[in-house]
């Protein structure tokens, strides 16, 4: 992929990612305004129910852009999604609210997308890891600009955050609409029958492995991130606007690693190795967040999290990509975007109730185990792999 086009695609996921961040530290106080409580199970299961529709809609729109393009699906999806966003903002029930947030959940398939537009102009593996560190710098930018402006947004009206979201969506939709070029060409299999991915056959082994590891990494991950607006709103009297640069301070953190310290550890490192550290920084950063007593310590903890963040999910992401041919980018890219989602679902459900009946230190101490568990199992498969290759005697 050249770079303007990876440079136009990059802004796409920043802005979207943007828009999706700046209602992170703003929705749980919408969900009270219409409840009257800060009910951490209540703002958990609209967290779900999103993740949830995700887990249905990335799949099915990365399999049609297999057959339709990557272009045409980007579109529909970020047109329904802007409609959405005003819809939430306009919710005066939170049954209305969980209806349009079903509805953007169901269309939230662009990085999805975006994943599998790189790899259909990179096929080799240090290029697709240093494309998707750069898409990942773009997720880290979007969560610099967006916590930060819906913060700042959120302490005077928690409902303006999302017509500010829906305007950014717009801006995407001019940016897909007129510069974006659509990367699967006829000789890539544009119109031709998608080949079906059967990740579950014995032909898919190291997927399956992966998809495994992909999946705790963002089940820790996923349960973290639905319950740590609540949390520090509760231990340490946070509102938005405090939540918002936290999430901004970590969004830099993860640019940082991501668009300019990667590239150069990749000239040392493989990728395995680099997402078998990462895992094991992002573990460590948990039970740090379980431990300490004043909020001002979460800077410290967040900097490790984001460093692993930014060191592990382009290493897992290209060992994911390599793990399947061409013309099965796309529904690749539905398969984990619908991994992540299924994570989001379950992540948050059992973060509020462990959580609201348990305390604070077994929910962190818990995700924390869950990640570890998926760096053990990363790391057991480079053993595996030099056993299979070893020749016997």
């Amino acid at each position: 992929m050249n770079r303007r086009s990876l440079l136009i695609l990059c802004l796409v996921v920043a802005v979207d990612t943007g828009s999706f961040g700046l209602l992170a530290p703003v929705l749980p106080f919408l969900v009270a305004d219409l409840t009257g409580s800060l009910n951490a199970i209540t703002v958990t299961q609209v967290s779900a129910l999103y993740a949830g529709c995700q887990l249905i809609g990335a799949p099915l729109i990365g399999r049609l852009s297999d057959r339709w393009g990557r272009k045409p699906l980007m579109i529909g999806a970020v047109s329904i999604g802007s409609l959405a966003l005003l819809g939430s903002g306009l919710s005066g029930t939170l049954g209305l609210l969980m209806l349009f947030q079903a509805i953007k959940g169901g269309t939230a398939a662009i990085f999805a997308l975006a994943q599998a537009m790189v790899a259909d102009r990179n096929e080799d593996s240090n290029a697709r890891t240093v494309s998707f560190g750069a898409l990942g710098a773009a997720l880290g930018l979007g969560f610099v600009f967006g916590p930060a402006l819906g913060g700042l947004i959120g302490s005077y009206s928690p409902r303006a955050a999302f017509f500010v979201a829906a305007a950014l969506t717009l801006i995407n939709l001019l940016l897909v609409l007129f510069v974006l070029p659509e990367t699967l060409t006829p000789q890539a299999g544009l119109d031709q029958k998608p080949e079906p991915l059967r990740w579950w056959t014995g032909a898919h082994g190291k997927l399956r492995q992966m998809l495994a590891i992909y999946f705790l990494f963002y089940l820790g991950f996923s349960s973290f991130t639905g319950i740590f607006v609540v949390d520090v709103s509760r231990r340490f009297g946070w509102g938005p606007q405090a939540s918002g640069l936290l999430l901004c301070f970590v969004g830099v953190i993860v640019v940082v690693v991501q668009g300019g310290i990667l590239p150069k550890l990749l000239l040392k490192y493989r990728a395995k190795d680099l997402a078998e550290a990462g895992l094991l920084l992002v573990g460590i950063a948990l039970l740090g967040v379980s431990a300490i007593k004043q909020g001002s310590y979460l800077y410290l903890t967040q900097l490790v999290f984001a460093t692993g963040v930014g060191l592990s999910t382009p290493g897992l992401r290209t060992l994911l990509s390599t793990a399947v041919n061409e013309r099965q980018q796309g529904i690749l890219g539905g398969l984990t975007q619908s991994c992540v989602s299924l994570t989001s679902l379950l992540g948050p459900l059992a973060a509020g109730q462990i959580y609201t009946y348990s305390g604070f230190r077994l929910t962190f101490q818990l995700q924390a185990a869950v990640v570890f568990l998926a760096a053990a199992l990363l790391i057991m498969s480079r053993f595996r792999s030099q056993s299979t290759n070893t020749p016997s005697a």
